[in-house]
């Protein structure tokens, strides 16, 4: 993996003048060439242009290696220039909102691959996957309808909260122009599957579960994590048992190898990953 940009920078300049084609082509050329699947470790493989909603895929499909369980993994490409504190940003723009739900429903909303580049130092500075079984609901946020006057009349857009996503999914592969050793995104990908396994209802109440525990000391008892129960109430307002939900999560978490029970309800984050998490 190269983190220079410079090349491409150049080829976008000749062909674009807006800056923000400029922009798109030289990431997207740059994670063409650059990027491999989180899963398999293969280079991903660009989409045709004006592709909707997905930029990148991987059928892990290889002469060295057999066909895996997996069919295929899809990836949308979100980039940015710098911003303070070489942080990304609290969230983003997402696509039409009522399409987004429904591909998270039917299982079909793309991993995203975060870029934060520099234009002054032509660099990738840092790189982030989310794996898709980070989203849920919660995450997608409704933005006001177009005006009838715009030429898309009452389309109604999404924004992407990053901040609702748990530190879990979110997997680094760049980091302060740091390039991550490759098999450690692989097993913290892996990770992810193993965790938030199950269908959106139940990803959505691990997902927040986490999203807790990420708020917590290393070692928690199970009264600090019912002093969230104001929000696991607004997240899921039908339900009306969220004590008994929150021991239930737990629990969970505890088979799947992300918490050890440390005894007398209190429980400790193995931020480790230990092995038994991986399928």
């Amino acid at each position: 993996m190269d983190l220079d940009i410079s090349s491409y920078l150049s080829k976008a300049i000749e062909t674009y003048k807006s800056p923000s084609q400029i922009a798109r082509k030289v990431t997207e050329s740059w994670a063409r060439d650059n990027l491999y699947c989180p899963r398999c470790g293969l280079h991903l493989h660009p989409y045709k242009d004006n592709t909707e909603v997905y930029d990148f895929y991987c059928s892990h499909r290889s002469k060295r290696l057999l066909l895996l369980s997996y069919d295929k993994d899809d990836f949308q490409l979100k980039s940015m220039k710098s911003f303070p504190r070489n942080r990304f940003p609290n969230r983003i723009i997402g696509a039409e909102y009522y399409t987004t739900i429904r591909s998270l429903e039917l299982g079909a909303f793309p991993s995203l691959i975060l870029l934060h580049y520099s234009l002054r130092e032509k660099e990738v500075k840092d790189g982030l996957f989310i794996h898709r079984l980070s989203f849920n609901r919660n995450n997608i946020v409704r933005r006001k309808a177009l005006s009838q006057l715009a030429i898309r009349n009452n389309w109604v857009g999404s924004e992407i909260i990053l901040d609702a996503v748990p530190d879990l999914g979110k997997i680094p592969m760049i980091s302060d122009s740091e390039i991550l050793p490759k098999e450690e995104v692989m097993y913290r990908w892996a990770a992810v599957e193993s965790i938030l396994k199950g269908d959106l209802e139940r990803r959505s109440w691990i997902g927040d579960m986490l999203l807790v525990i990420d708020r917590l000391p290393s070692t928690f008892s199970l009264e600090d994590a019912y002093s969230f129960q104001h929000f696991f109430e607004r997240n899921h307002p039908g339900n009306r048992h969220i004590k008994e939900k929150i021991r239930q999560q737990l629990q969970i978490l505890r088979d799947r190898g992300y918490l050890r029970f440390v005894g007398r309800g209190r429980y400790q984050k193995d931020t480790a990953l230990s092995p038994q998490v991986l399928p």
